[in-house]
C-alpha cells in the first residue's frame, strides 16, 4: 500500500487540543486529500514561534497557525513564507488593516477586556483607574507578557493608551491589586473561574462561552472608557513546506464559511469573514470601542518594556 501523505501543521493549544477546532478540520480535510494530518502542538503563541525558530528550516511544518501581530515581523524575518490566495474572501473591514500581505492571514480575533462576574460585583468598574480600588486588592489575575500573547497585549494597550512613563507608573500602582502573572491566558483563566480572582484579561467573546457551555450570563467583559486592544491570529506556509499544495488546500478550509464557523464556535473568537456570525449567538456580542491598530513596537522596544517591567515586578 503506497504511504499517506503528511500534512504538518504546527498550532497553539487551544487549537490543536481535542476540545479546539483542529479535530474537526482534520477530519473534514482527511476525507477528500487521501492524506494525513498531523498537529504539533505550540503551548502559546509566543513560545510557538521560539520552537519554529528552534527546528529550523528542518522543522517541516507544512502550515503554521496562532502567530499574532506582535510575532509577524519575527516571523517574517526568521523565514519565507508562501503565497495565499486571498482573492474571492469577503473579509471584514477590521481585519483588512492586517492584509498588506498575502502570505501571512488572519484566521480569526477578537478584542480583551478585563472579564467579570456580575454576582460577585457591587459595582462595574468604567475605566483602568477604577482597577486601583480598594476592592480589586489582590484579586487581578494578569498573564506574563513575557510568554502570553493577552499577557502582551495587556502592557502594549496599556503604553499606547497612556504613553510609556504613565504605563508603567499605572503598573508600579496595580502591582498590589495583582493576585498573580500567570505564564499563559488558560492559567489566569482558570483562577479566575475558580473564584481565587475576581478578575482577569481576557477576550470579549469569552462570555460566550460560559452561556453556551454553562447556560450562564453572569460572565461580562467590561466595556471601558478606553478603547480596547485587539488581537489577530494568523496562518501561513512556511515556503520550506514538504505538501505545499496540501497546505494551500487546508489554509482554504480554515478561510471557508465552514471552517470559520467551527474556528468561532471552538475557539471562541470572532471569524474574519462576513455572514457567519448571523443568527449565532455571537452576533450578540455589543459593539465595544477599539483600538485601531496601533504601529507595532520593534523588538529593542519590546526588551525594553519587558525589562521595565521585570523590574517592577521584582521591587514589590
Amino acid at each position: 500500500e503506497e504511504q499517506r501523505r503528511v500534512l504538518k501543521i504546527f498550532g497553539p493549544t487551544s487549537f490543536v487540543s481535542q476540545w479546539g477546532p483542529g479535530p474537526w478540520l482534520k477530519e473534514n480535510f482527511e476525507k477528500s486529500c487521501d492524506c494525513k494530518i498531523e498537529y504539533y502542538d505550540g503551548a502559546d503563541n509566543t513560545i510557538l514561534l521560539q520552537r519554529l525558530k528552534a527546528e529550523g528550516r528542518n522543522g517541516g511544518a507544512d502550515v503554521v497557525l496562532g502567530l499574532d501581530q506582535y510575532d509577524i515581523e519575527q516571523a517574517q524575518a526568521a523565514f519565507e513564507w508562501q503565497e495565499i490566495d486571498i482573492r474571492n474572501i469577503d473579509f471584514f473591514d477590521e481585519v483588512k488593516v492586517v492584509l498588506p500581505s498575502s502570505r501571512l492571514v488572519p484566521y480569526d480575533w477578537g478584542a480583551l477586556s478585563f472579564v467579570v462576574k456580575k454576582s460577585q460585583i457591587k459595582q462595574l468598574p468604567k475605566n483602568l483607574d477604577d482597577f486601583l480600588g480598594s476592592e480589586w486588592t489582590g484579586q487581578i489575575a494578569l498573564e506574563d507578557p513575557r510568554t502570553s500573547s493577552p499577557g502582551l497585549q495587556f502592557l502594549i494597550w496599556l503604553i499606547h493608551t497612556k504613553g510609556e512613563d504613565a504605563a508603567f507608573e499605572y503598573l508600579k500602582k496595580l502591582n498590589k491589586q495583582i493576585h498573580s502573572y500567570s505564564p499563559s491566558w488558560s492559567s489566569s483563566y482558570g483562577l479566575f473561574q475558580k473564584g481565587q480572582a475576581k478578575t482577569t484579561f481576557s477576550y470579549v467573546t469569552s462570555p460566550i462561552y460560559h452561556l453556551v457551555e454553562e447556560k450562564s450570563t453572569d460572565v461580562i467583559a467590561v466595556d471601558l472608557d478606553e478603547s480596547l486592544p485587539i488581537q489577530f491570529e494568523f496562518i501561513g506556509i512556511p515556503s520550506t513546506c514538504k505538501s505545499c499544495d496540501l497546505a494551500k488546500k487546508y489554509v482554504q478550509l480554515v478561510l471557508s464559511k465552514e471552517g470559520q464557523k467551527t474556528i468561532m464556535e471552538k475557539n471562541y473568537m470572532f471569524p474574519v469573514i462576513k455572514k457567519v456570525k448571523d443568527g449565532t449567538p455571537f452576533a450578540s456580542i455589543p459593539k465595544y470601542k477599539i483600538l485601531s491598530m496601533p504601529a507595532l513596537p520593534t523588538q529593542a522596544n519590546m526588551e525594553k518594556f519587558f525589562k521595565k517591567w521585570a523590574a517592577l515586578r521584582r521591587i514589590e
